[in-house]
């Protein structure tokens, strides 16, 4: 189809000068995911999780995620991701609790989906005469596929991941064959072949919808080492920088590393082709060829440190109108941080730790996952917001949109990633939550106990069945002063922020403690948020909620903190139960207004992902007095 180094050209264009200012790993990932099944969370995490699977995933009507298949055009040009997504998500889900009635449910999507596909391999939602057309606001057929690709090689691996009787084997086969027929088609439709069609041309967002299908065409080829998907791969990023419709998303990202003045900003879809050029990095690296893939790691790594340097809200999320916008232009109500943007954004950072294991990115990962991400989703699980604001209202839908398909992609991701394994064997703490790890062919278990993050005492309980050496490796986030260690009883050990290794004979019954100092926090406001200030408490980004404002103290454009005062911060649940969220509570500190510093009283905050669940206004940046 084209040549294994077609974008050689590219870097050429690039300096030495460029090359040199990042450190490429080699080799394999430095630390890879558990499975699911290894998993058991609790705390706050675990209940998110938990009511995921039960108040989203398993009451999502199957004939609205299957109509656009069934009846031709669907109503929506993107309608046919819906069902894609939510076999990610519940397959994920289910490897993890093991649900019978979820992995029934999953069947039955599964063989009805497949019973749509047409002869000739089209699974999308398009009829005939419109088929991968650009006319009347369509131009998503690609990008439907992809997520049907995503879904149906989800279902494989989930099940081959379980073993021997996980599941339907013949179904497993199916999906696998009709997946292929899908790509296949795909494969035959485009490229730069005699009456074939430009990808590029044939895509929402300057070829970068359509071609994010890069990262389920990777996965295809890893699961049947079939060359030609591979080479449709080299197909789409040669595209991206020749085509005359490309984004130029290497050649942009190579050159000023600015995601906003790269293609058109669409969030969304950009950091979706990053994970899928990670992905295919990832395979030219493990066949020996990593030189041809460099550009694909740096061009990941310079977007991600672009986002997280100048388009990043405090709380883990990015975007604005679903774009990136110009540096440090981070308004803090309307269309704030599309909830896609969120969960590929964690998608794409999870990615670069994988290869790296730098703790810079499971930092932006844990802010993540307990401001944005747990914000965006209702603490019912039921419903998510399509955007998350910092001030106002939040609006939770339950009806089924982009966000709400993507936002349970991100929770299910939560058990692969608490706990990883290192290539030397080593074990990785990356999270902290309520949760155990078992490793019955290693004779290992891990159970993590602590009230984070509300709390910083973390306590390591190792089970083995048998001494054995091997590395733990705990991250120190980067929020954190003062944290220390001990194993044991023994001396307490002051440790900096970053991984740190403690590699000994482990035997039954180690205790490890650690212990991350948590306090209030005053975080000074710059560009947008100027003469402003946010409150934080470990990883948690606090927010003035209505629900908690004692009588007569309003607006809350008129509440704030006194910056120049050293301010304790009393964590407690002591409000009724029908005031609180499971997993809620309440923080404590002393307010003023800005209109008269010398009025004190006591004033009661709430995390970020609880705030405003009750329909009550809320802010995170105060005015400062």
């Amino acid at each position: 189809m084209v040549k294994a180094n077609l974008w050689l050209a590219l870097l050429i264009l690039v300096s030495v000068r460029c090359w040199a200012m990042v450190e490429v790993q080699k080799g394999r990932d430095v630390t890879q995911w558990v499975s699911p099944n290894a998993v058991e969370l609790g705390g706050l995490l675990g209940y998110r999780f938990k009511i995921s699977e039960r108040n989203r995933l398993l009451p999502l009507n199957e004939e609205t995620l299957l109509s656009g298949f069934r009846k031709r055009p669907g109503v929506q040009a993107w309608i046919g991701e819906h069902v894609g997504k939510w076999l990610h998500a519940a397959v994920l889900t289910w490897v993890n609790t093991g649900n019978p009635e979820l992995k029934a449910k999953i069947d039955r999507v599964v063989r009805e989906l497949i019973a749509t596909q047409e002869p000739d391999g089209y699974l999308g939602t398009y009829d005939l005469p419109t088929r991968w057309s650009m006319e009347k606001e369509r131009g998503w057929d690609v990008w439907v596929h992809k997520y049907v690709l995503i879904g149906l090689l989800s279902y494989v691996k989930g099940a081959r991941g379980m073993g021997q009787g996980a599941g339907n084997d013949e179904l497993t086969q199916k999906a696998l064959e009709a997946a292929k027929k899908a790509a296949d088609l795909i494969l035959r439709t485009f490229g730069t072949g005699e009456g074939q069609l430009d990808l590029m041309e044939r895509s929402t967002h300057v070829g970068m919808a359509s071609s994010s299908i890069l990262q389920p065409m990777v996965w295809l080829y890893r699961l049947t080492g079939e060359k030609r998907y591979l080479d449709f791969c080299r197909y789409i990023v040669w595209a991206w920088e020749h085509s005359p419709h490309g984004p130029r998303l290497l050649g942009s990202l190579l050159t000023h590393g600015d995601v906003h003045k790269t293609a058109n900003g669409k969030a969304y879809e950009m950091m979706s082709c990053l994970v899928g050029a990670l992905e295919l990095y990832r395979v030219l690296r493990d066949e020996g060829k990593e030189d041809e893939g460099k550009a694909l790691l740096i061009a990941a790594q310079r977007a991600w440190d672009d986002i997280v340097a100048n388009h990043l809200y405090i709380t883990g999320g990015t975007s604005l109108g679903e774009h990136f916008q110009p540096d440090h232009h981070l308004p803090n109500d309307g269309a704030v941080s599309e909830t896609c943007a969120t969960v590929t954004l964690l998608q794409l950072t999870l990615e670069l730790f994988r290869l790296t294991g730098e703790a810079k990115y499971m930092d932006i990962a844990e802010r993540i996952v307990f401001n944005h991400l747990l914000a965006a989703q209702h603490p019912n699980g039921d419903r998510w917001c399509y955007f998350t604001p910092l001030e106002g209202q939040k609006n939770y839908r339950s009806d089924i949109n982009c966000c709400a398909s993507s936002g349970p992609r991100g929770i299910a991701l939560l058990p692969t990633f608490v706990y990883t394994l290192d290539a030397d064997g080593g074990i990785r703490i990356n999270l902290y939550t309520q949760s155990k790890l078992k490793l019955p062919e290693q004779g290992i278990e891990i159970e993590q106990e602590t009230d984070y993050p509300y709390d910083g005492s973390v306590t390591l309980r190792l089970r083995l069945s048998q001494p054995k050496e091997f590395a733990l490796r705990f991250r120190v986030p980067s929020w954190c002063e003062g944290a220390t260690v001990t194993v044991n009883g023994e001396a307490k050990k002051q440790v900096s922020k970053g991984y740190h290794e403690l590699r000994r004979q482990w035997r039954d019954g180690d205790v490890v403690r650690l212990e991350f100092p948590m306090r209030l926090q005053i975080v000074l406001g710059t560009h947008t948020n100027e003469g402003k200030l946010a409150l934080m408490f470990g990883p948690l980004v606090l927010a003035v909620d209505e629900r908690f404002l004692p009588e007569g103290i309003s607006p809350l454009s008129e509440i704030t903190v006194d910056a120049e005062k050293e301010l304790s911060l009393k964590v407690t649940n002591v409000e009724p139960d029908d005031t609180l969220w499971e997993g809620e509570k309440v923080f404590e500190t002393e307010g003023t207004l800005v209109s008269n510093p010398q009025q004190r009283f006591k004033l009661r905050l709430t995390n970020f992902a609880h705030a405003g669940a009750k329909g009550t206004n809320f802010v995170v940046w105060l005015r400062r007095k």
